[in-house]
């Protein structure tokens, strides 16, 4: 079945458009009485606005009955105020529709049911002629058309609760993938609607965790699941928190971007990047804290490399592969400064250098491997970083 609210939605337009579109066409069609008039008008403006509000927290089997309990009331008011045949044959024949599109085959059998009750209890009480006095053919060719709305709607009503179920799980689907890709993805998507590639000052921060590797061969994976996934969670959470994006998970080792979303001086985005290597310290002795605790007493320490420059982002790839990431010699110098950290500590470019607001050691100049002669700072401590 349909939701609820889908079904009081799909009611809506017939009970609002077509019940004032008959009543007005019996009132200029063919001049009833005043109390048949009367009757049909009021059922036509009143019984929309009752059945709206009635049923706003009614569950969906009870809003398919209220479809039922409409097609033989209205059907029997509409047959005692004498509409003309033809009208009245296709109030039966929208009201099985509806019914159909509603709940399917069965609810439009229901219906059908409830129909031909309501007119001929709606006969009975007619001082006029009878409705059923129409021609063999006429009667026959609205049987036609009624099983044909009625398969109709039963189809309709099919196809909207397969695009129902498949709407779920592409929301279900989307919800498990955007686990596995940046923050920031989304909005880039939305935004350009095509892959794209852009040049701009990012900076860029490599963490990994010192001493993990003892951990992970001493620990089976079902107990060094639940460490793997808080030590990264605590990642994700405080970079978000610091404006930065959890651009790649290399195993025990993360890859943050600042800058992605623009419109930052260059001085706030390092600044970011240290208060968020000062949280991440923080975060992760509490959580160290806890797993020495639960009888894990290797000592993890986080050591980082942070630099920053102009990089290409983007979509890379083809053969139908696509991968969002940075790319550039801030990403290279980085992931080789915090190869070169020890535990604990945060290394930082030259250029990142002139640019922080934090104590640190004099240049220092290392050759590292594929880029040469490397200069670079260390933060003496981490506590002088803006925690604000």
């Amino acid at each position: 079945m349909l939701r609820a609210t889908k079904l009081a939605a799909n009611a809506r337009p017939f009970r609002y458009l077509c019940y004032p579109v008959i009543g007005l066409g019996f009132l200029l069609l063919d001049q009833p009485p005043p109390s048949s008039a009367a009757a049909v008008l009021g059922w036509c403006l009143l019984w929309p606005l009752a059945v709206d509000l009635g049923q706003r927290q009614a569950s969906a089997k009870t809003i398919l009955n209220v479809h039922l309990a409409e097609a033989a009331f209205t059907s029997g008011l509409f047959a005692w105020a004498s509409l003309p045949p033809s009208l009245l044959f296709a109030v039966g024949i929208i009201l099985v529709a509806s019914n159909a599109l509603q709940g399917g085959i069965r609810q439009a059998l229901l219906a059908v049911l409830c129909t031909m009750a309501g007119l001929a209890a709606g006969d009975l009480a007619s001082p006029t002629a009878s409705v059923f006095a129409v021609p063999a053919a006429a009667a026959f060719s609205s049987l036609l058309v009624l099983a044909y709305c009625a398969l109709l709607g039963h189809w309709a009503h099919r196809q909207a609760l397969g695009m129902a179920g498949q709407r779920a799980q592409m929301r279900i689907m989307n919800a498990r993938l955007q686990q596995y890709l940046p923050h920031t993805l989304t909005d880039r998507l939305n935004e350009a609607g095509q892959p794209r590639l852009e040049r701009r000052w990012l900076v860029v921060a490599f963490a990994d965790l010192a001493g993990f590797t003892p951990l992970v061969e001493r620990l089976a994976v079902e107990e060094l699941t639940p460490v793997l996934d808080s030590y990264l969670k605590t990642v994700a959470d405080v970079t978000l928190r610091c404006g930065g994006t959890l651009s790649k998970v290399l195993g025990d080792g993360v890859m943050l971007v600042f800058g992605e979303a623009g419109a930052e001086e260059r001085p706030k985005l390092v600044a970011d990047a240290l208060k968020c290597c000062r949280l991440l310290d923080v975060e992760l002795t509490q959580l160290a804290d806890r797993w020495r605790a639960q009888g894990m007493p290797e000592s993890v320490r986080l050591k980082i490399g942070v630099a920053s420059g102009y990089c290409s982002l983007g979509d890379w790839g083809g053969g139908g592969r696509l991968e969002y990431t940075v790319i550039g010699h801030p990403v290279n110098l980085a992931s080789r400064l915090e190869g070169q950290a020890s535990a604990g500590e945060v290394l930082v470019c030259e250029r990142t250098g002139l640019l922080a607001e934090v104590p640190l050691t004099p240049v220092m100049e290392r050759p590292v491997k594929g880029l040469g002669p490397v200069r670079f700072q260390r933060v003496e401590s981490l506590a002088d970083c803006d925690a604000n």
